[in-house]
């Protein structure tokens, strides 16, 4: 993009004094503005300093990011602690017009003191972009120096991240709870995690960890397992006699929320909204809880009995979940409305199974599944044990000889690694692209490789074939190649002329992908919905065009990931909060400063740490192969407190620092 001037990542693009038309572009992306009216025209963080536009002050734009830095330093190493505190009274004299020369030679002594012996991102990355500051913007110190100059006083929103942190869609600030399991606060650690999820039994088994892909140990030797110690932080408080925090808001303010939904959104809703002091009342039309997490993830990944007990926990800070109500029918927004609620949060998911669009769908032959339905049955079928009165109804599961699941997400891993328990022995999937291109989990195509499971690739099914009693024989498939890149970049298979033919077998899930059951929507016309069948909400507060009502997870993504679902719930909860509170709607500047953070990106896969590698990572145990092939008993153990203790001291605590100019001035 065309900016004034950049040192991000060390790439100078200096067009100060140039028509703007003829200016370099620079190899960074900013939004222009800095809430969609106000203008932001500089940026300043771990990786530079970058200018977009006139005005800025630069220095007085350091003094604010020392400021921020100071108020970030977790105090545990001197170096960032003292030397921050310092940097920030000298600057203080600077912008107040009593700065001398030996101050700017003394704040160069202090950055590179600082950037060397300090233990987390704070100390060693932060100094960076104020030593740009004083390499390409002598003119501007010197003029404050010499009491010629004093600053405008323009607006510096800051937030304090971590590549991580930055990439979990709940926020959650994931260096601390490492930070906590190493100095062995266990209770700690998951007081934190709770602050941005009330799931972290759930996420730290069946979370797809894109804080990982993420993490900066991973340009060391190998990414921090951040997803299974939030588990290790939860199995240590269901383990031991720890009293867990209550709410001491409970029921503090007098209004009525509803959450349409007990999935992992409407749950999480439920609590953000609990601990604001409202009354939730959750409605759910399956008689358990858990959603798409109970019904579509298997035990052996997440144990229903667990999860009961993380249930639990939000309804003993007040919720209340009211089951085998199906919203639409046995409750409606107007009855709701009646009985006094005031707002509402849909999460009602994806719970259809998406149709593969081949020939022979609509017969109803025997044998042909859909991917969410068949993990239904097979969780109903295999919980019966673990979970007394889960289902009312537990179903005679058909035994094939031969599974072809179509698809490549988790879905369809979930299938045919549940297929493989129940005893089948040959479990097939079928996908239209290469392994490479498999979306799923890696570490789930591993494990289903591992337990027997085959893979058909670069086969499209093109029609279901049935003998003459109507169950299905197999699948008519056609192979593919991969065409050239499309506008994307991503290369598209395209079919080979000639090549249909069947692949046996006598059960066909289809695993593509699933659709959301909107049908309630027809009640309140004013709500927008997506070619999709999603519901649409404003990005931010997650609003629709009906002020009461609000709408997160898989409605309104479409079928993602857990993570996801629980950061809409904690942004749409805090919205609701404010609209039962008579607020106005909207986020804050920490938030604001979130996207703009999102934009520019935290992570850097090429960046050279300097740190020395051989450090291995802590693998998680898993139960015997036998267990695994024979059971749905849980498949990975757990961490053990050493092992733990282990993997968080490998944590490198990278925290940032980012900081916006925007001369309009703070939001009102």
């Amino acid at each position: 993009m065309k900016v004034l001037f950049s040192s991000w990542q060390d790439v100078i693009v200096d067009n100060r004094g140039k028509p703007r038309d003829a200016w370099d572009d620079a190899k960074v992306k900013l939004p222009e503005t800095y809430d969609g009216a106000r203008k932001m025209t500089a940026f300043m963080g771990w990786g530079g300093v970058v200018i977009l536009d006139e005005p800025f002050d630069i220095v007085e734009m350091a003094a604010n990011y020392v400021k921020a830095l100071q108020k970030s330093s977790c105090a545990k190493c001197f170096p960032c602690r003292v030397g921050t505190k310092v940097m920030e009274d000298i600057f203080a004299r600077i912008v107040a017009g009593k700065g001398t020369a030996g101050d700017l030679a003394q704040l160069e002594g202090l950055c590179e003191t600082i950037s060397r012996n300090s233990k987390c991102g704070i100390g060693q990355l932060g100094p960076g972009p104020i030593v740009d500051s004083f390499k390409y913007f002598k003119k501007e110190y010197q003029e404050y120096v010499l009491g010629k100059k004093r600053g405008p006083g323009y607006f510096y929103p800051n937030k304090t991240t971590a590549p991580c942190t930055a990439a979990c869609p709940t926020g959650m600030d994931i260096p601390l709870y490492i930070e906590q399991i190493k100095e062995g606060d266990f209770a700690g650690s998951l007081a934190t995690i709770r602050t941005a999820s009330p799931m972290a039994c759930s996420l730290g088994r069946a979370c797809f960890h894109p804080c990982e892909n993420n993490c900066r140990r991973e340009n060391v030797e190998r990414s921090l397992a951040i997803c299974k110690l939030k588990r290790f932080a939860w199995d240590y408080e269901d383990l031991h006699a720890v009293d867990k925090p209550g709410n001491p808001n409970r029921h503090t303010r007098p209004e009525k929320a509803a959450v349409i939904g007990a999935g992992p959104s409407g749950l999480s809703a439920a609590y953000y909204l609990l601990l604001q002091g409202f009354h939730v009342t959750i409605f759910e039309k399956l008689p358990t809880p858990g959603g798409a997490a109970w019904t579509g993830i298997p035990h052996y990944r997440i144990p229903k009995d667990v999860m009961m007990r993380e249930v639990k926990y939000i309804e003993d800070l007040g919720g209340e979940i009211k089951y085998n109500v199906h919203f639409g029918k046995d409750e409606t927004f107007a009855s709701l409305r009646a009985k006094g609620f005031k707002a509402f949060f849909v999460a009602t998911g994806g719970d259809l199974s998406k149709a593969m669009g081949v020939e022979g769908e609509d017969k109803n032959y025997q044998g042909v599944y859909g991917g969410i339905a068949a993990l239904k049955e097979i969780v109903d079928f295999t919980i019966k044990d673990a979970v007394p009165n889960a289902s009312a109804k537990i179903p005679t599961l058909a035994k094939p000889k031969k599974v072809l699941v179509v698809g490549g997400g988790n879905t369809a891993m979930d299938c045919v690694r549940s297929w493989i328990r129940l005893g089948c022995k040959d479990v097939n999937i079928v996908y239209r692209r290469t392994k490479k291109e498999l979306p799923a989990d890696p570490h789930e195509v591993h494990e289903s490789e591992d337990e027997g499971v085959n893979y058909c690739f670069m086969l499209a099914p093109t029609k279901l074939v049935a003998d003459g009693s109507g169950k299905v024989v197999g699948l008519e498939c056609q192979k593919m190649e991969m065409g050239p890149p499309d506008e994307s970049g991503r290369r598209k298979p395209v079919p080979v002329p000639g090549s249909e033919h069947l692949v046996e077998g006598d059960m066909v899930i289809s695993a593509i992908g699933q659709d959301c059951d909107i049908f309630f929507l027809k009640e309140v016309p004013d709500v927008k919905t997506t070619k999709w069948k999603t519901i649409i909400t404003n990005e931010e507060t997650f609003q629709t065009a009906v002020p009461d009502i609000f709408a997160g997870g898989d409605v309104v993504s479409g079928p993602l990931n857990l993570v996801t679902a629980v950061g809409h719930a904690r942004r749409a909860a805090q919205s609701m909060g404010q609209f039962l509170r008579g607020e106005t709607v909207g986020i804050s500047d920490e938030q604001r400063m979130e996207k703009v953070i999102a934009t520019i990106g935290v992570y850097d896969k090429n960046e050279k740490v300097p740190m020395p590698g051989g450090w291995p990572r802590q693998e998680m145990p898993i139960c015997d192969r036998q267990d695994k092939i024979g059971s749905f008993k849980e498949v990975e153990l757990g961490y053990s407190l050493e092992a733990a203790v282990d993997e968080a001291g490998r944590c490198m605590r990278c925290y940032v620092v980012g900081m916006a100019c925007v001369p309009e001035g703070a939001s009102k």
